[in-house]
């Protein structure tokens, strides 16, 4: 992929969390952690690209090293947090719905932003199931999104695990902690993935 487009691509992602960042509206009732050389995006929800998704809260975002590095290992492996304002009960059907209007959006918007046109996009398929909880969630799933890769306009799968975290006392809130990438289950990325899910304050 050019410089060019890399950099359009950030800078789209750098828009959306500049645009979405409202000192009002950011919910510090929960927090990720900021590992060296992790790159940090923060933005209110619903995400510019994914205006559907009903409710209100911040996105926090933990990007890898080599997220965007074809080569790397942890190539399209990152993080994110829905720290949401109300208390809000999720299914693996609304789930579904959600993290396909996400994604669909997410990718058109990236490839709007690198003047690529939109229709190459392949629909967003996301499959969901039931998996084993933490002690700090209320439920888990495990599943995958198959969808257009922007940053090479191939297709790809990122294998998902989401927490479902169980509400901080004294607060009415919500938190969902999504862990994101094309490797599977076994592959070493996920240790740190995990890392953040424990480390979630």
């Amino acid at each position: 992929m050019c410089l060019k487009k890399v950099l359009s691509v950030c800078l789209l992602l750098l828009s959306f969390a500049v645009k979405g960042f409202s000192q009002e509206t950011l919910n510090n009732n929960y927090e990720l952690p900021t590992p060296e050389n992790w790159r940090t995006e923060t933005f209110d929800l619903p995400a510019p690209f994914a205006a559907d998704i009903p409710f209100k809260g911040t996105e926090h975002i933990r990007f890898s090293p080599g997220w965007r590095q074809k080569q790397a290992e942890d190539y399209w492996t990152y993080c994110f947090l829905w720290a949401i304002n109300s208390q809000v009960s999720f299914t693996k059907t609304n789930l579904e719905q959600y993290l396909n209007n996400y994604y669909t959006g997410l990718v058109k918007a990236n490839l709007a932003q690198a003047k690529i046109d939109t229709t190459i996009a392949i629909p967003v398929k996301v499959k969901l199931n039931s998996s084993r909880k933490s002690k700090t969630d209320i439920q888990a799933f495990n599943g995958q999104v198959e969808m257009l890769d922007y940053m090479t306009q191939d297709p790809i799968k990122l294998n998902l695990l989401i927490h479902i975290k169980k509400p901080k006392q004294g607060t009415n809130s919500s938190a969902v902690y999504f862990e994101v990438s094309p490797k599977p289950y076994d592959h070493k990325v996920w240790i740190k993935l995990d890392e953040f899910d424990q480390a979630i304050k």
